[in-house]
C-alpha cells in the first residue's frame, strides 16, 4: 500500500456514487477509483453509468453499473441493497445528482407550481432519501460511514430566474448539517460540497442549443470575467473536495460545506442564469 493510500484510507472502500454517468459525479467516481475504492456507479442514465465503469475497469478499478430515480424511495433502497450485495458494506456515499429535474430558468412571477416543485424533488428530495437509506445501511452494520452531499453555490448567493433552484440548494446544506447532528451518534460523518459554475458536457450542451446557446454563452463570459480565478471550474477539481471529504484527511469534518468556486463567492459580482428577463405576468 502506497503511502497515498494510506493518506486517504480508501484502498478497496466501498463507495456509491449517484450521477456518475456524467459531469462531477462521473468526474468523482472516475477520482475514488483512482484512489483504490470499489465503485458503485450510479445514474438514471444506465448507458452513461456503464460508460463510467468501462472507463474505470479501462484503468484497472473495479466499478459496477447501478439505475436508479433518487426520487424514489424503493429505487433508492434497492440501489444501496444492491451495492452491498454486489460490493460488501457501504463505507462512503456520494449523492452528487441534482439540477433543474425539468424546471426552466424563468422570472419568478412566471414561476408555476409545478416547475417550482421539479427541483425540489430532485435536489432536496433526492439528496433526503439517498442520506436516510445509506445512513440506516451504515448505521445497521455499525460502519463509520461517510456521507458527501452537494448543493450549489446558487443556494448561497441569491439566485434571479432559478429561485427554485437556489432554494432547493439551499435546503439541502440544511439538510446536511441536521443530519450530520443526528448522525455523529453512530459515527457517521455527513458534509457538503458547493461547487461554482464549471464547464461541464451539460452546459456545452446548452450553449450549443439554438434556444438557449447565446444566453448561456453570455452567461459563461460573464462567470468567466467575474471569477477571480478568471475561469470555470473543472469537474476533477470539485469532485477532489468530494474525496477529501469522504477520506481520512477530513476525519475530524461533519456537518461542514466545502465551496469549490474558485473564489467568487467572495465578490459581489455574481449574475444570474438568465438576466433582462422580463417576466410575462406584466405584460
Amino acid at each position: 500500500m502506497s503511502g497515498a493510500d494510506q493518506l486517504l484510507g480508501l484502498q478497496d472502500a466501498v463507495v456509491l456514487v449517484t450521477g456518475s454517468g456524467s459531469g462531477i459525479g462521473k468526474a468523482t467516481a472516475l477520482l475514488y477509483a483512482q484512489a483504490g475504492a470499489q465503485v458503485a456507479c450510479c445514474d438514471i442514465g444506465e448507458a452513461a453509468a456503464a460508460a463510467t465503469v468501462a472507463e474505470i475497469a479501462g484503468k484497472g478499478g473495479r466499478a459496477i453499473v447501478l439505475h436508479a430515480d433518487v426520487t424514489r424511495q424503493a429505487d433508492v433502497r434497492a440501489m444501496v441493497a444492491e451495492t452491498e450485495a454486489r460490493l460488501g458494506p457501504l463505507e462512503v456515499a456520494v449523492n452528487v445528482v441534482g439540477g433543474f429535474g425539468g424546471a426552466k430558468p424563468r422570472p419568478f412571477m412566471d414561476l408555476p407550481l409545478e416547475e417550482w416543485e421539479m427541483p425540489l424533488r430532485v435536489n432536496l428530495t433526492g439528496t433526503m432519501l439517498c442520506c436516510q437509506a445509506e445512513g440506516i445501511a451504515m448505521a445497521r452494520r455499525g460502519t463509520q460511514g461517510r456521507i458527501v452531499n452537494f448543493a450549489s453555490s446558487s443556494g448561497i448567493a441569491a439566485s434571479p430566474s432559478i429561485v427554485h433552484y437556489g432554494a432547493a440548494k439551499a435546503a439541502v446544506m440544511h439538510l446536511t448539517k441536521s443530519v450530520a447532528l443526528e448522525y455523529a451518534e453512530y459515527g457517521i460523518r455527513v458534509n457538503c460540497v458547493v461547487p461554482g459554475t464549471h464547464w461541464t458536457a451539460g452546459i456545452e450542451r446548452q450553449a450549443t442549443d439554438p434556444e438557449t446557446g447565446a444566453r448561456i454563452r453570455a452567461f459563461a463570459e460573464r462567470v468567466r470575467e467575474q471569477t477571480p480565478l478568471k475561469r470555470m471550474g473543472e469537474t476533477w477539481e470539485t469532485a477532489g473536495a468530494a474525496l477529501f471529504l469522504g477520506s481520512k484527511l477530513s476525519s475530524y469534518m461533519t456537518g461542514h460545506i466545502v465551496i469549490s468556486d474558485g473564489g467568487v463567492l467572495h465578490t459581489t459580482a455574481r449574475g444570474g442564469v438568465s438576466e433582462g428577463m422580463t417576466p410575462k405576468a406584466l405584460e
